[in-house]
């Protein structure tokens, strides 16, 4: 029975992590809570079940077998760093890191010290995705032309971190949240992809609107992400020879379009809803700390990704936004 640590007592914790572990034979009943704010912690720790409590991970190293990082992003890194460094294996919330050099960084100490690094690109466990990728690696839809991709809605996270975004967090803010998903699919289904240009609303602090354009060698790619106005949360897959489409919220259907006949693919192994995804993060995770398979998401399988949200970030251009340069008589 692996004992586990969660680092960070917040909503992801609450809502998906605990009750993974919860779900998940070989999991050990006890659970240590980490969280600066003891309070936090002790409430997590009650309201799931047996469990103790600290507000340090470094004092926790040797009582756990493994730990799940659900802190703010700009701590994923240092933490991860000192359990690492500890002989414990990880398994992150997304995104991995704030930046590709840190990122790099903890890749090339984990594999060095031989400890796994999952990273919990949820999306990668949806049926509906795990079709989408087996679809077009077969060939079905021929080679990819273009994906439109448009996401958001009104950010509504129940963070319990003030400065999970905004200037503390480095300014950061969809394109590290939802983009994070969103580009990990991408290179996840697509292979490489090179960066043609980036767009957002920031004006100094955390975006909460931005335009992606990229390619492959045969694919351009549009993806539009806000947390200002709400999206039709939609993917379309255009190939030489039929287009996949796909809702986010419908995780185990898509639509097949080949010969201008629309299927409906309907997918299995995920009655529980979002909810259910929990249980195969941290069996995943298991697994792979018990030599019995490997990570869905390795911190190898996340630098592309990362990659291009770094690109992203230094090159981003502002979009046009008159209403924030006119002066007080009016005037452009």
């Amino acid at each position: 029975m692996k004992r586990f640590a969660v680092i960070g007592c917040g909503a992801i914790a609450d809502s998906f992590h605990v009750p993974g572990l919860r779900a998940v034979s070989g999991v050990h009943e006890e659970i240590v809570f980490v969280d600066p704010d003891a309070q936090r912690a002790q409430a997590l720790a009650d309201k799931h079940g047996q469990g103790s409590v600290a507000t340090d991970h470094r004092d926790i190293l040797d009582r756990v077998d493994a730990a799940i990082i659900a802190s703010p992003h700009p701590t994923h890194v240092p933490i991860a760093i000192d359990l690492v460094e500890g002989g414990v294996p990880v398994l992150c919330e997304k995104p991995l890191g704030v930046n590709l050099d840190e990122v790099e960084r903890l890749r090339a100490l984990a594999a060095d010290r031989g400890v796994p690094i999952a990273v919990n690109q949820t999306r990668r466990f949806i049926p509906a995705t795990q079709e989408i990728h087996r679809l077009i690696g077969d060939g079905t839809i021929g080679a990819v032309r273009s994906v439109e991709i448009r996401e958001g809605d009104k950010f509504d996270w129940p963070t319990a971190t003030p400065s999970m975004f905004g200037l503390r967090s480095g300014a950061q803010g969809i394109l590290l949240d939802i983009g994070a998903h969103v580009l990990d699919l991408l290179v996840w289904w697509l292979g490489p992809l090179d960066l043609r240009r980036y767009r957002d609303d920031s004006l100094g602090g955390s975006e909460a609107a931005a335009e992606v354009e990229l390619s492959s060698d045969t694919a351009s790619v549009r993806v539009k992400l806000s947390w200002l106005a709400k999206q039709p949360n939609s993917y379309r897959i255009e190939g030489e020879k039929g287009t996949i489409s796909w809702g986010v919220y419908d995780l185990d259907e898509i639509t097949l379009t080949v010969g201008g006949r629309n299927r409906r693919i309907t997918t299995r192994g995920n009655a529980g809803g979002s909810a259910g995804l929990a249980p195969l993060v941290v069996q995943n995770f298991l697994d792979t700390i018990e030599g019995r398979g490997a990570p869905r998401a390795s911190a190898d399988d996340v630098i592309p990704s990362l990659r291009l949200i770094d690109a992203c970030y230094r090159s981003r251009e502002t979009f046009s936004m008159p209403w924030h340069t006119f002066d007080m008589d009016g005037n452009a």
